[in-house]
């Protein structure tokens, strides 16, 4: 079994094609400035969850959790983007957003396949040079 854990809706069980893909494609940002800000997808007798939500300019932000692997794409400058989840702001970088059709083929492969899609590279969030915001 598949379930989708919205912004704001109740959890969704096997959702359907058209379903994750309206979320990907047509909801702007102000729908994941919502409830708690972010979405999971969780496929069954998987470890690993997808947690991702959007950022405009910047795309969506994807994290496998939970060993908190994101994308990076190391042409890109890092700067920080504040994103609100569950009431905390999270920082981000900047490098590690992708796209509306990087998102859509990441959650697509990882619902239907139960892996991770490689069209990105991934690595460790906090291995990432960047305001992570921590006190030091």
């Amino acid at each position: 079994m598949i379930r989708y854990n919205g912004p704001i809706e109740a959890e969704k069980q096997d959702p359907s094609l058209g379903y994750i893909r309206d979320i990907i494609f047509n909801k702007d940002e102000n729908y994941w400035r919502q409830g708690g800000g972010d979405s999971c997808i969780e496929v069954d007798e998987i470890e690993e969850r997808l947690i991702f939500f959007y950022d405009e300019p910047y795309g969506f932000f994807i994290i496998r959790h939970p060993d908190y692997l994101v994308p990076i794409d190391r042409k890109l400058p890092i700067k920080t983007v504040e994103h609100m989840v569950g009431g905390e702001p999270m920082r981000i970088p900047t490098c590690s957003y992708v796209n509306r059709e990087k998102a859509f083929k990441i959650i697509l492969n990882f619902i239907e396949n139960s892996n991770i899609e490689e069209i990105v590279e991934w690595i460790d969030l906090y291995e990432i040079e960047f305001d992570h915001g921590f006190n030091e």
